[in-house]
C-alpha cells in the first residue's frame, strides 16, 4: 500500500470521531502509522491518530482497552501527575476506544499543545530531563496492580527468547547473514543471563524521541508510547535510554552516561538493593540491550522484514550492525561504566 494509499485510508478512519477535519503524516517510527489531525473547531483541537500494527501487536483491541487503568493509575499517582502529563485516550462518537477499518485498528489520543519531541537531543540538560521522566514513570508502576494484564508482546526484550529464535531461524538460512555479526552475537549471548531474573512493570522502550518535551524548555512535559508497558527488568528501561543517546550521539559519551545515572537515580528513587548492585545492573543494561535490538534486526530479516518497517531489503542488516557495534563500545567500557554509576548513586545517596 502506497503512502497516498495509507494517508486515504486514514482519512476515512477518523470520521469515526469527526465529520471533518484536517490529516497530516505525524512523526517517522518504525512501528505504527501516525497522523496529525486538527479538527475544524474555534480553538482547532488537534489529536493523534494512529493504526495499530497488527503484526508487533496481536490484539490491538486490548492493547488499547487495558491502557485504562494504567493512564488511570498514572493519573491518581498525584507525586506523577504533578510534575508530567497523563495522555489521554479519546473515545469515538460511539464511545469505543478504538475503531475498525480497513482490516486496521485505528484509536486517537489527545494531543499534547506547546509540546515537541526532541530527536536527536542537543545537550545533557535534555538527557537527564528525560532519565528522570523515565525514571519517575517506573516508579510510579512499582504499586500499579491490575486486575489482569495480558502482555502486549509476549517475551519483550526477553533475550534468552529472542536468542532462541534467532538460532532457530539462522537454521533455516544459515548462509543469510554476514559472518562478523553471527561471530558477535555467539560471542555476548552470556549477557542473556547477568541482570537476573527480577520482574516489575515497566515502559519497555525509552528512548527520548518516546518523550514530550516542553515547547521552551529542555524539560519533558511527559511520557508517551506506552504499547509496550509490561513486565520486565528495572534496569532495561535505564539501558534502553543509555543505548539510544549512545546511537544518537555516534558513541559513547561519559558525561551524558552520568546524566542518565543522575536523572534516573531521581526519578526512580530506591531500588531497595546496594548501590554496587545497582551500578553493575546500570553497567551491563546497555549492552543487554543492544544485543537484544542486534539480535531483533538479524531474525526479523530472517523472517522477512516484518516487525521493522524497512525502506529497502537489507536495511535490517544494517540496523544490526550499527546496535552490535554499540554492544562490543558498551563492553569495553563496562568497567569505566561501572565506576561512573557507583560515583552518581553515591553523590545522590550522601
Amino acid at each position: 500500500m502506497t503512502a497516498v494509499d495509507q494517508e486515504q485510508l486514514a482519512r476515512q478512519a477518523f470520521s469515526a470521531w469527526w465529520p471533518h477535519a484536517h490529516l497530516s503524516a505525524l512523526g517517522n517510527g518504525h512501528i505504527h502509522r501516525t497522523y496529525l489531525v486538527e479538527v475544524n473547531k474555534p480553538n482547532k483541537d488537534r489529536f493523534v491518530l494512529q493504526a495499530a500494527n497488527s503484526e508487533v501487536f496481536a490484539d490491538p483491541v486490548t492493547l488499547t482497552e487495558q491502557m485504562l487503568p494504567l493512564l488511570e493509575h498514572l493519573s491518581a499517582d498525584a507525586d506523577y501527575s504533578k510534575n508530567l502529563k497523563v495522555p489521554e485516550l479519546v473515545p469515538t462518537a460511539r464511545g469505543h476506544l478504538v475503531h475498525r477499518h480497513g482490516e486496521k485498528i485505528w484509536r486517537v489520543w489527545r494531543y499534547f499543545d506547546r509540546s515537541r519531541v526532541i530527536d536527536p537531543f542537543t545537550n545533557t540538560q535534555q538527557i537527564e530531563s528525560a532519565a528522570r521522566a523515565f525514571g519517575a514513570f517506573q516508579r510510579s508502576l512499582i504499586t500499579f496492580r491490575p486486575q489482569s494484564w495480558v502482555p502486549p508482546i509476549p517475551g519483550f526484550l526477553e533475550l534468552g527468547g529472542y536468542l532462541r529464535r534467532y538460532r532457530q531461524c539462522r537454521e533455516m538460512a544459515p548462509d543469510e547473514l554476514p559472518t562478523d555479526l553471527t561471530r558477535c552475537v555467539d560471542n555476548y549471548q552470556t549477557l542473556a543471563d547477568e541482570l537476573g531474573q527480577e520482574r516489575t512493570f515497566i515502559h519497555g522502550d525509552c528512548k527520548i524521541n518516546n518523550l514530550l518535551f516542553q515547547a521552551r524548555q529542555d524539560q519533558v512535559l511527559g511520557v508517551i508510547d506506552l504499547d509496550t508497558v509490561g513486565p520486565g527488568h528495572w534496569a532495561w528501561d535505564f539501558g534502553d535510554l543509555v543505548r539510544s543517546v549512545a546511537f544518537s550521539h555516534g558513541g559513547v559519551d561519559m558525561d551524558q552516561f552520568r546524566a542518565c545515572v543522575r536523572g534516573f537515580s531521581q526519578g526512580r528513587r530506591d531500588l531497595d538493593q546496594a548501590l554496587d548492585v545497582t551500578a553493575t545492573q546500570m553497567s551491563l543494561a546497555p549492552a543487554y540491550i543492544a544485543l537484544t535490538l542486534g539480535v531483533r534486526f538479524l531474525t526479523d530479516h530472517l523472517q522477512g522484514d516484518r516487525y521493522f518497517r524497512v525502506s529497502d531489503r537489507g536495511e535490517n542488516i544494517d540496523r544490526a550492525q550499527q546496535q552490535l557495534g554499540l554492544l562490543e563500545r558498551f563492553s569495553a567500557l563496562r568497567k569505566a561504566l561501572y565506576r561512573t554509576a557507583l560515583a552518581g548513586l553515591s553523590d545522590r545517596a550522601d
